[in-house]
């Protein structure tokens, strides 16, 4: 019994050696033979370990740097988990500061004839990807990549910037150790807090230590600038020390983040770790006192020359707005033509900033330029034309909800004109836009409108209006065939939506994406009306016909009166819900059908009408079918959603509705002879 004992603390003590073996380079075989997460078995990768470090250096004549060096292992179990062998980065930069990646290094191990197999990242591996001016996309992709591969990597990033990054705490697979380490001379005060929209809290340890440096002054110890260069002339050499508080994670076993439909930004819901620089306070010079609120971010972005100078010149389209105004009776007139002369006349080259990126008379006499050379061009023109315009601040989906102060918080901007008690949105640099019809991009929530004395607001993005998707379908069913005339009209968004996708397509690639489910439908003589000249509806209408949608059962004839365009899954089929459900701009869809039975039948059954509604407000469905005289059956479906985003409290009350509206599209009419 005892040798059995000590068997058993042996083997325990064998494994929690090897679970705690994290050093670069020591893969072991028990971690190669992993086949998947115990945890989470439907994971296609997991980290096994991922160690972050952020910490200031001082070194004499740049003062305070921002370190980060980063360590990950991550084990791959299928094909789908390949995407984990690409590990990017978000490099900033402004002006000639920029952020440097460095020191990498990496290496993919397999289990080949049952010794490991290492295969080193080769240097020059790491590439970049433009994502503005202010931001570039650092990456590296391991090599020899294989179902059971396991990769690691480390490198660091040097800043010359003050703040330190938000750090993720979760990813999308699940991680099976993690540890963050973040130390902070008292010089630099920061709150810290973690992301209020995701079920995660994790909490951070703290220490503080002293820390000793050696400096050099002109008179000796202390007669420098902390924050920047002391001085250069020389002088007496001497020491100090500072106090360095630490800030330490180590979590075991994080879920995944896991992925949804009708989701706008996952990340918005990631366990993340935010830091606030609020205050820096350097031996010798005067505190700073960093953006304590939105009106004060917003402020410093307006004052900074590179925005307002942008927004004062006007010499280079005086010549062409004094023609346009001219023209134009009345402020409407003058915010629609100026509006839809930037539109033709920049188009943008695809990336986001809410500052020029050429300059706005670059911008103009090139005929390209990004978010901020148009819209601020924008601006700056419909203020010239003696309209209440300003400059919009806005976060886009992908760069999340701006919950913390930060001007990283930002990355977009529109134009706002004022007048007659109304608010107009407007954005240039999409073709099929409109007024108050924003790029769905760029509706998140709600962007902060600047004005020129300073003075900022919050102002909603999604539209009030909900756009309208309705068909009409007049059909006969004659020897088991459904034959049919569509007629559909689209506003708003949906419109924009067909524009975007279709315009410059042919008729047959735009007959391919109709929202018809039945792939043995055939449509013919699509014509569209309003594809490129933005007037509110665009139109459609098309011929279909379908031997598929009407069965014969024992001289009965079975159909779904919705005919072509019956739903049928309800997305939404998880048990439950985490976050909000998006569905991007308030909507409305309705189907008028009409069809004309065969001669020799009469209706023996067909489904009860139906209504249901979401609470507040927010939604509802109806399902109305009746006889009309002339041997017609005449249906009528409405399903309305009232509000862009739905929290995840009424997921229920959704998912039940979209069950309803399965379940009633489905259900068959049902013939038989007379």
């Amino acid at each position: 019994m005892k040798i059995k004992i000590i068997l058993i603390i042996a083997f325990i003590s064998v494994n929690i050696s090897f679970s705690q073996n994290y050093k670069f380079g020591k893969v072991s075989k028990e971690e190669l033979s992993e086949t998947q997460n115990s945890l989470h078995p439907d994971a296609d990768a997991t980290v096994l370990y991922r160690e972050y470090k952020s910490f200031y250096v001082y070194t004499q004549g740049d003062g305070f740097k921002l370190h980060t060096e980063v360590f990950e292992r991550v084990k791959i179990y299928t094909k789908q988990g390949f995407d984990w062998a690409t590990k990017k980065e978000v490099i900033y930069k402004h002006g000639r500061d920029r952020q440097e990646m460095s020191s990498i290094k990496g290496a993919t191990y397999n289990l080949e004839g049952g010794s490991i197999q290492k295969t080193k990242l080769k240097k020059g591996g790491v590439f970049e990807d433009r994502i503005s001016d202010y931001r570039v996309i650092s990456k590296f992709t391991m090599p020899n990549i294989k179902p059971g591969s396991i990769i690691e990597y480390s490198y660091k990033i040097t800043s010359p910037f003050n703040d330190i990054s938000d750090i993720d705490l979760q990813y999308e697979i699940p991680i099976k150790k993690e540890i963050i380490d973040v130390r902070i001379p008292e010089y630099y005060i920061y709150k810290h807090y973690g992301n209020p929209q995701s079920k995660l809290n994790y909490s951070y340890s703290e220490d503080t230590k002293k820390i000793d440096i050696e400096i050099r002054g002109s008179s000796g110890v202390g007669t420098a600038n902390y924050d920047k260069n002391y001085d250069r002339s020389g002088g007496a050499h001497g020491s100090t020390s500072y106090k360095e508080r630490t800030f330490l994670l180590d979590e075991e076993n994080i879920p995944p983040l896991k992925s949804a439909v009708f989701v706008d930004n996952l990340d918005n819901y990631r366990a993340t770790s935010i830091w606030e620089l609020s205050v820096t306070n350097f031996p010798g010079s005067i505190p700073k006192t960093y953006s304590t609120d939105w009106g004060s971010v917003t402020k410093n972005i307006y004052e900074n020359d590179a925005f307002v100078n942008q927004l004062n010149k006007t010499s280079y389209y005086e010549s062409d707005i004094n023609s346009i105004l001219e023209r134009a009776a009345n402020p409407l007139e003058k915010m629609s033509s100026i509006f839809n002369f930037v539109k033709s006349k920049v188009k943008w080259n695809n990336y986001y900033g809410y500052f020029p990126e050429k300059g706005v008379k670059k911008a103009y006499n090139e005929g390209s330029g990004n978010i901020g050379d148009i819209n601020l061009m924008l601006v700056s023109m419909l203020r010239y034309a003696k309209l209440n315009a300003n400059p919009v601040l806005v976060s886009t989906i992908d760069n999340g909800i701006p919950i913390f102060l930060t001007r990283e918080g930002f990355n977009y901007v529109i134009a706002a004109v004022e007048f007659s008690g109304k608010l107009y949105l407007l954005d240039a640099s999409e073709s099929f836009s409109s007024i108050n019809l924003l790029p769905e991009a760029a509706m998140n929530w709600q962007g902060r409108l600047i004005r020129e004395n300073g003075t900022s607001d919050w102002v909603g993005l999604y539209p009030n209006k909900a756009s309208q998707k309705l068909t009409y379908v007049q059909a006969e069913i004659i020897d088991g065939e459904v034959k049919a005339l569509v007629r559909e009209r689209y506003s708003e968004h949906y419109a924009k939506q067909y524009r975007v996708n279709n315009y410059g397509e042919t008729i047959e690639s735009q007959i391919i994406k109709l929202p018809i489910n039945d792939k043995d439908v055939l449509v013919s003589e699509l014509e569209v009306k309003n594809l490129d000249n933005l007037k509110p509806n665009l139109s459609l209408s098309y011929k279909v016909s379908s031997s598929s949608i009407v069965e014969e059962i024992n001289e009965e004839l079975y159909f779904s009166p919705m005919l072509f365009f019956t739903q049928l899954t309800n997305p939404f089929k998880a048990n439950e819900r985490e976050y909000p459900i998006y569905f991007g701009f308030p909507k409305s869809k309705k189907f008028t059908i009409n069809i004309k039975l065969p001669e020799g039948y009469k209706v023996t059954s067909m489904p009860a009408n139906a209504k249901g509604s979401l609470a507040g407000n927010m939604g509802g469905f109806t399902y109305l079918l009746k006889e009309l005289p002339g041997n017609t059956l005449q249906l009528s479906v409405t399903v309305n959603v009232n509000s862009p985003i739905i929290l995840s409290d009424d997921f229920e009350f959704v998912k039940n509705m979209y069950n309803q509206i399965v379940k009633k599209e489905n259900e068959k009419v049902v013939l038989s002879k007379i």
